[in-house]
């Protein structure tokens, strides 16, 4: 079989082609060889090879950024659409991203690909249990372990055989398997064996930690039978085009075919270069401008095959690709293959593969919490199940039925607190912090400090000396977002997302919280209030004044001073850090002494 391709005269003219095209012609002329085959070169100019783009893209998916996951993978098939594993990636991908029937797809190509693809069996099997067809699901997974004992499947297996009231097995065969763990928790309670179903969860909740205490990337069991997985990563936007083509429209081709360079129409070509796949096989400066390309040296699959032409001084004059699909029977070759590469499928099979979810780890050990009595942990457990799914069946109701509920209205200082002020600072923790918190001792000041979550998982050292010098800490969101803007669900994980940061820094809760910007709407105040939380203003706001002198700064703050008084200010503004001594002074000397907000707060009940 021969593959001609017409030859076109083409205006494009690039420094670097001619340099390689002249390479090529000095190269023929020292040896004397017609035709120079080299079908081991690599793509010159590529930035990434096939494999370290899929290693990069699954490095991103192990962090739920589908997006750049997305953008690596499209580069993988760029270089090679036949292998099995690029596939599984990007169906993974696009399942995590909310696009479920790309992900299908992308698994069907993965099995067409290779009949034995376990992973590509098991993707299926999480497309089922995400729309609810757990035999579906069930079927799948069994063939996935059939396919491949090491994948690792027997947990998901249990778990669509749990989900229908099929499962009641104790496997106590591999240790290490989260799902088989949760499962084994799970009829352990259900036989009355509750401290055993206990020591299993607490042993399973550090796994499923990540910041901010969001649900685990990729696809986690919940144990919630009308949603029984919940699916993490980035969303994607829907329409995705896949870079595969319609491979029955393309010419198979199998053993030796020749290529051929039809220059009817492009007669100034005095060289011609072959390329598969943009790889170098071959250059002739002979008539008939031909080179035999052995398929058999090549997967099965699509294939791209280019001839350029150059003319005398190297200049490249014309291009012509087509794509053909490789069929060898009993031939299934790849140069550089990296199909079974145990350490990038492994990475793979890590983010694939069902765990318990943090949402159901977590309410499991509230509810053992409830059950010994101890509301304390039940409430921290139920802040981490808010932060990872503030849609999780009954832990809103029950979290909001455990918080203590005092006086809700919305705070700007205390009447009949005496001469009592409480400084706040907004922001921390950061590295300045130090010379805040240095400050602060030195003048004999307890503050109030209204953290952000994020910044309390950067310095958690510092959060630490803040509580340990006797520091009120208190709410200021997780990501310091303006929550007038977000639903009541993204607002609940602003607040318990930090409250779980704080909490498993300091051992200690929060009850009130600082809007970022002051920026607060009717939705903001009844997701707080069923809380038991209480929105914090202030009477002064020093914000005006961060930035300019250090004077001006003490003359407002000494000026505006009232009795009950909530002074904020930021941390921390160079200005502020330097006026702290004078302020604290001048108040000093006119009878004001400085608490936390919270003994602000109680000394107002009491009277000061």
């Amino acid at each position: 079989m021969s593959i001609a391709c017409n030859l076109l005269p083409s205006s494009f003219s690039r420094a670097g082609d001619r340099k390689l095209l002249t390479r090529s012609i000095t190269i023929l002329a020292l040896t004397s060889i017609a035709l120079w085959a080299l079908s081991g070169v690599p793509c010159l100019g590529a930035s990434k090879s096939y494999a370290d783009c899929v290693l990069s893209a699954i490095a991103e998916l192990e962090e739920g950024r589908t997006r750049e996951s997305l953008e690596l993978l499209k580069q993988a098939l760029e270089i090679n659409t036949n292998d099995s594993l690029a596939h599984v990636a990007l169906g993974l991908t696009l399942l995590m991203g909310g696009q479920v029937a790309d992900a299908a797809a992308e698994f069907a190509v993965a099995r067409s690909l290779d009949c034995n693809c376990a992973e590509a069996i098991y993707g299926q099997g999480l497309i089922a249990l995400s729309k609810g067809r757990t035999a579906d699901a069930l079927s799948l997974f069994c063939d996935a372990e059939a396919k491949d004992g090491t994948l690792g499947a027997r947990g998901a297996i249990r778990y669509a055989k749990f989900l229908v009231g099929a499962d009641s097995e104790i496997d106590s065969t591999d240790a290490d398997d989260e799902a088989l763990l949760a499962l084994n928790a799970m009829n352990l309670a259900r036989r009355g064996q509750w401290q055993d179903a206990l020591s299993i969860w607490q042993r399973l909740q550090p796994k499923a930690v990540r910041s901010g205490f969001g649900e685990r990337i990729g696809c986690s069991m919940t144990f919630i039978p009308s949603k029984c997985i919940a699916v993490t990563g980035w969303p994607l936007k829907a329409g995705f085009r896949s870079a595969l083509v319609d491979r029955s429209k393309l010419p198979s081709v199998s053993g030796k075919v020749v290529l051929r360079a039809d220059l009817s129409k492009a007669r100034s070509v005095s060289i011609v270069s072959f390329f598969v796949d943009d790889k170098l096989v071959g250059v002739t400066n002979r008539q008939p401008f031909e080179y035999a390309w052995d398929t058999s040296y090549f997967a099965n699959g699509v294939h791209t095959v280019k001839i350029t032409g150059a003319d005398s001084t190297g200049l490249e004059v014309s291009r012509k690709t087509a794509q053909v699909l490789v069929n060898n029977t009993g031939v299934n070759r790849q140069p550089d293959r990296i199909a079974r590469d145990a350490v990038i499928w492994g990475k793979l099979r890590n983010i694939l593969r069902l765990k318990p979810s943090a949402a159901a780890i977590n309410y499991n050990l509230a509810q053992y919490a409830i059950r010994n009595g101890d509301n304390e942990t039940a409430v921290a457990a139920l802040e981490r199940v808010m932060a990872a799914d503030p849609d999780y069946p009954g832990a809103a109701d029950l979290l909001s039925k455990l918080y203590q509920k005092g006086d809700l209205t919305n705070l700007y200082g205390v009447a009949g607190a005496g001469k009592l002020i409480a400084l706040t600072f907004d922001d921390g923790p950061k590295p300045e912090t130090i010379s805040l918190l240095d400050a602060l001792k030195q003048i004999g000041v307890k503050a109030t400090f209204f953290v952000v979550g994020k910044q309390a998982e950067a310095y958690p050292q510092i959060l630490k000396r803040i509580d340990a010098e006797g520091h009120e800490i208190q709410n200021h969101t997780y990501g310091h977002r303006a929550l007038e803007y977000l639903s009541g669900r993204e607002i609940e994980q602003e607040l318990f997302k930090c409250a779980a940061v704080v909490r498993s820094i300091t051992g200690k809760g929060m009850n009130m919280l600082r809007p970022p910007g002051a920026r607060y709407d009717r939705l903001v105040g009844e997701v707080v209030r069923r809380y038991g939380m209480r929105l914090v203003f202030w009477t002064t706001n020093c914000v005006a004044l961060e930035g300019t002198a250090r004077e001006r700064m003490t003359n407002y703050v000494v000026s505006s001073a009232k009795p009950g008084a909530i002074v904020l200010m930021h941390n921390v503004d160079r200005v502020t850090l330097g006026a702290l001594p004078a302020i604290v002074d001048a108040l000093r000397q006119r009878g004001y002494s400085f608490v936390t907000l919270s003994e602000l707060i109680n000394r107002g009940k009491n009277g000061a």
